[in-house]
């Protein structure tokens, strides 16, 4: 099951919503009947309402035609100027035309509103169709070639004594015949009139570019064929809208008004055929508000108030109070009681887990600082003795034993003075190391230079690390010369490049010797041997490089957890001895 709905709300949600289940179908049945009952009586609306704006359209459109003809018959018996006049006088008299003229029957344009313009039509297509029509007819044009402006255009013949002499034609403006409401306060609701040429001309003012609205694949003629009722198809822009017809002058201007989808299957006339469904939903969401608040305040409040205490408790908080329940049933006061008493058996269990933990660490950085102790008091002894020694082998030895006791004591220092007291920095220990060896360098201007890498070690592998460095930096500082160009170094570098291993490498240059060293006996080869049991103890791998001028001694060992059988350093040291 989908985590989602194992959540007890919805599962409630479910379960309510089965048991309406019933009520919800009849409404819905109900809803439909309703719904086709409003969708007849909106589609009878809407072609009352295209008619109603048509009877507006087709009487400014039959006015013009009327005086279209009164102009027709006065044109064949005046002269120009009274024919200019006449024409002049009747857009003034008439604001509802734009433009008034004769139209010769070889296109010639010379009487008009607009005074001595004379233009040639001639030429123009709508002019041929015209004169091929030879009678009354009303046509569309988006831009008026003498007017400017969008205009439907109402053509009548002018004859005389039955000889065709042209056209008088009277252009209404778009503003002149737009309809008022219902198409005024929407612009997805559309009515425009189209002419058999095909041309569209918008006459509602909530919608100016109409072509949009037209059927897809539907022709003028197509259109006039369903004057008088609804039908349903998918304009141009790719919606599927209502359309109604209405024709205005026989054969050549009809109303379309384009409706969306919304009018006859919208939400306002839904609200009365889903009364029922809405009851029904409004019961369920009473229903679910009462079951979700009882839900809430007798079973999930608690649950949060527990879930929130087991994860505070879980993160470590251990200062609350404990859990309390305000109005819990009797089955969470008891799950309440039930927490409290194992938070509070861990708290006790945690508390004395920490107190051992604390006196454990006391106890420990108490020996590593007792050690410590032991071992300078060792090498204290050690230089007492080195001083009243009558010879310099004794003297060496001792000094040599001296520094391997201070290593120890160095690294113990480590041990109980970091915060961690199971792991030491190898770079703190290498640069103590380092800095105790500086001590019986042979000239004072040379320095051992370092560049060392952070590695966390337990005491059994950083106790040989320790041993190891000294005696590496003993044999260097014992061997260091000066190469042909002067230069005399010993430089410690220590790389951590691959994770969980350590690479240590030490050099120094090769040449002539320096003052003579402290130490100044016969080498005994001891430091080698310890060297290999040092690196045996650490599992790792040595390798030298010498060339005329410079040698180094590197020593790759990995990083490991910590032994508790470390390997002992006698029996090292042995088969150290055995094999050399």
């Amino acid at each position: 099951m989908l985590p989602f709905f194992g959540k007890l709300r919805v599962r409630l949600v479910l379960l309510t919503l089965l048991a309406l289940l019933p009520l919800g179908v009849i409404a819905m049945g109900q809803a439909v009947r309703s719904a086709d009952i409003n969708r007849d009586r909106i589609q009878q609306s809407l072609i009352d309402a295209t008619n109603v704006a048509a009877v507006d359209q087709s009487a400014k459109i039959k006015q013009a035609v009327g005086a279209g003809e009164g102009l027709a018959a006065i044109v064949p018996v005046v002269d120009l100027d009274t024919c200019r006049a006449a024409m002049s006088q009747l857009l003034r008299s008439n604001p509802n035309y734009a433009f008034a003229g004769f139209i010769r029957i070889d296109g010639v344009l010379e009487c008009s509103s607009s005074g001595d313009l004379v233009m040639d039509f001639s030429e123009f297509p709508s002019w041929q169709a015209a004169v091929d029509r030879s009678d009354t007819f009303v046509e569309v044009n988006a831009d008026g070639t003498v007017s400017g402006q969008s205009v439907v255009i109402v053509n009548v013949p002018v004859r005389d004594a039955g000889e065709m002499l042209g056209f008088v034609s009277l252009s209404l403006p778009r503003t002149a015949v737009t309809s008022a409401a219902p198409f005024e306060d929407s612009e997805d609701v559309a009515l425009f009139g189209v002419a058999t040429s095909g041309a569209v001309f918008s006459l509602s003012k909530g919608a100016t570019d109409v072509a949009q609205y037209l059927p897809r694949d539907m022709s003028p003629s197509d259109l006039r064929d369903k004057a008088g009722r609804i039908f349903f198809a998918t304009d141009r822009a790719g919606e599927r809208r209502a359309f109604s017809v209405t024709e205005t002058v026989a054969d050549s201007f009809f109303i379309v008004g384009s409706w969306p989808r919304s009018v006859v299957f919208g939400n306002e006339q839904w609200k009365q055929a889903l009364t029922p469904v809405l009851f029904a939903v409004l019961m369920w969401v009473a229903s679910m508000s009462v079951a979700s608040f009882g839900l809430d305040r007798m079973v999930l409040r608690h649950l949060a108030d527990l879930r929130s205490a087991m994860r505070q408790f879980a993160l470590g908080e251990r200062h609350s109070e404990g859990l309390s329940l305000n109005n819990a049933p009797n089955e969470f006061k008891d799950a309440e009681r039930a927490f409290n008493r194992m938070a509070l058996l861990i708290t006790e269990a945690e508390a004395a887990r920490l107190t051992d933990l604390h006196d454990k660490e006391v106890l420990l950085r108490e020996v590593h600082h007792r050690v410590k102790n032991n071992l300078q008091m060792i090498a204290s002894i050690m230089n007492l003795q080195a001083r009243a020694a009558r010879t310099d082998d004794v003297r060496d030895v001792l000094a040599s034993l001296q520094r391997r006791v201070r290593g120890l004591a160095m690294l113990h220092r480590s041990l109980y003075t970091q915060p961690e007291t199971s792991q030491v920095d190898a770079r703190d220990l290498v640069s103590a190391v380092v800095s105790d060896t500086s001590a019986i360098l042979p000239d004072q201007a040379l320095a051992i230079e370092t560049d060392l890498s952070s590695a966390l070690l337990y005491p059994d592998q950083a106790v040989p690390l320790s041993m190891w460095v000294t005696e590496a930096l003993t044999n260097a500082v014992k061997y260091v010369g000066r190469s042909p160009d002067g230069a005399a170094s010993i430089t410690v570098t220590m790389r951590t490049d691959v994770p969980g291993e350590v690479a240590l490498e030490i050099a120094n240059t090769l040449g002539a010797p320096l003052v003579a060293s402290p130490t100044g006996v016969e080498s005994t080869g001891l430091g080698a041997k310890l060297m290999l049991a040092f690196c045996r103890q650490l599992d790792g791998q040595v390798e030298t490089e010498e060339t005329d001028h410079l040698y180094v001694h590197v020593l790759r060992f990995a990083v490991q957890d910590f032994d508790p059988e470390p390997a002992d350093l006698v029996s090292e040291e042995r088969e150290a001895a055995r094999v050399g």
